[in-house]
């Protein structure tokens, strides 16, 4: 068999194995999709959905304007730290975080602070969040990097019940000490009010 039989028997063989991948790469894309798919209707299953008013609550916070959601992350965490360098040192003081997102067009705006009894501190807002009547809530449990699928699974349940969000949405961090959020628990509440 002469070089010139033998690259053209290649080049046929490069091609096959080429659509081979091509097709195992599509299958496990699929496979991909359904695992991702079993694990969001799992994680769905575990959030409980209540419906409740809410307290009106006094905060030590701060306002930053998120103008790209992928950006929320970086913005929180070292919000909610800002607050707590101001107010830290006093007993008791981060014991209920709590952030507020409000849509603008702009971006989101982002509230971040501590349930607070005391007095005004230069490097913070004393805000006042309204009670609210009515709010259709759900208990997130776990890693932030998730909390996005929790908002969807409370928002198709506000639907399914015939309300529309009202204002904007909190999210009380019940349980947020661990570095890895593993155990973290996350109640979220969204204002409604019926269509």
């Amino acid at each position: 068999m002469d070089a010139d039989r033998i690259t053209l028997l290649l080049r046929e063989r490069r091609i096959e194995v080429e659509r081979e991948h091509r097709i195992a790469a599509a299958r496990l894309v699929d496979v991909e999709r359904r695992l991702h798919l079993i694990e969001r209707e799992k994680h769905m299953r575990d959030i409980e959905i209540v419906q409740k008013s809410l307290p009106a609550v006094r905060l030590a916070a701060r306002r930053r304007l998120v103008a790209d959601g992928a950006e929320m992350a970086n913005v929180v965490g070292p919000t909610f730290d800002a607050v707590a360098a101001v107010i830290g040192a006093q007993t008791g003081a981060l014991d209920t975080p709590i952030a507020q997102y409000a849509a603008r067009e702009d971006g989101t705006e982002v509230l971040a602070g501590y349930l607070y009894s005391g007095g005004a501190r230069d490097g913070v807002e004393i805000v006042e969040l309204p009670a609210v009547e009515v709010a259709i809530c759900g208990i997130h449990l776990g890693p932030m990097e998730r909390i996005g699928e929790s908002w969807q699974f409370v928002h198709a349940q506000i639907l399914d019940r015939g309300l529309v969000p009202s204002g904007p949405c909190r999210e009380l961090y019940v349980r947020a000490a661990s570095d890895d959020q593993a155990d973290w628990v996350t109640e979220l509440q969204q204002p409604v009010v019926a269509v």
